[in-house]
């Protein structure tokens, strides 16, 4: 276990204000929440320095496109991440409006949940990607997740707390002992799932957009070597605060060793993203490095 951080002035401040925000987040409805909190952000990125990154990301992926689009699609991403924090304080409110999730690949659900073999999700920050868990959950998989620990300790803690119903397997920070506790949730015959789509310093090089994108082969090594199937997974937004969810199991990679056979579906994984992305850009989150 990771030593405790012991929190500091700062860090209880800092959880103060954040206790105030998603209290008055969850005394809102919560589609009133999502769109405040959307126009928020919307008004506010200009300000924040990674506004001219999404630009400057969104004109490499999209060279085609008039600056016009890359304004608009510029804008609309803000939208989306701020209604996606909202949410995410909201979690357990949405969680109760089950009608605002719709899972499109019901199928494929159902033949993981039948099947005594284990899976491995992997989703993509796109729409609100908090909810890719819920279909899985509500058909019988259990599931263990993976996360990036918070800098505060106190507001860490809260997330976990309100996350963790959806995470039956447990819900692990990144971490080397993360590692063996996942391979042997899924040896056991049950699912984990994480982020795929942030660039990974010590990763594979994939394509991505037209360039080679330092990719994390740790999903595609575990289905690889336990043999279970590898799962891309979105989130798209819809109208408001109503979501689709759609699975696509990526096919196994083709190599003469397992190194190779882990880059061609590392790859096969990010052309997926990408497709997704392609379709509803303004959905996905530009901020981040990913070359």
């Amino acid at each position: 276990m990771p030593k405790p951080i012991t929190p500091t002035l700062q860090h209880r401040l800092e959880y103060v204000g954040f206790r105030a925000v998603a209290g008055i987040m969850n005394a809102l409805p919560l589609g009133a929440a999502s769109a405040i909190m959307g126009f928020v952000w919307k008004r506010l990125a200009r300000f924040n320095h990674r506004h001219a990154t999404v630009q400057k990301h969104l004109q490499e992926a999209f060279p085609e496109k008039n600056e016009a689009w890359i304004q608009q699609t510029t804008s609309r991403h803000w939208n989306n991440l701020g209604r996606t924090m909202a949410e995410g304080l909201c979690i357990g409110k949405l969680l109760k409006q089950r009608h605002r999730i719709t899972l499109e690949s019901q199928d494929l659900i159902d033949q993981l949940a039948q099947s005594t073999k284990g899976a491995v999700f992997v989703s993509l920050h796109m729409g609100n990607w908090e909810l890719l868990a819920v279909p899985a959950l509500e058909n019988g998989l259990s599931m263990a997740g993976i996360y990036q620990r918070a800098s505060n300790p106190l507001v860490d803690r809260y997330i976990r707390l309100v996350r963790q119903p959806l995470y039956p397997g447990g819900l692990h920070s990144k971490r080397n002992t993360s590692v063996n506790a996942l391979i042997k949730w899924v040896r056991g015959g049950e699912t984990v799932c994480m982020m795929g789509d942030l660039r990974q310093r010590r990763g594979i090089e994939v394509p991505f957009f037209g360039h080679m994108a330092p990719s994390t082969p740790f999903p595609a090594m575990i289905a690889e070597k336990l043999d279970v199937p590898l799962i891309a997974a979105c989130c798209r937004r819809t109208t408001g605060c109503h979501f689709t969810i759609e699975v696509v199991e990526i096919s196994s990679g083709t190599g003469a060793s397992v190194d190779e056979r882990i880059a061609d579906a590392t790859t096969r994984l990010h052309k997926q993203f990408e497709d997704w992305i392609r379709e509803t850009p303004e959905q996905w989150m530009w901020g981040h490095r990913r070359r």
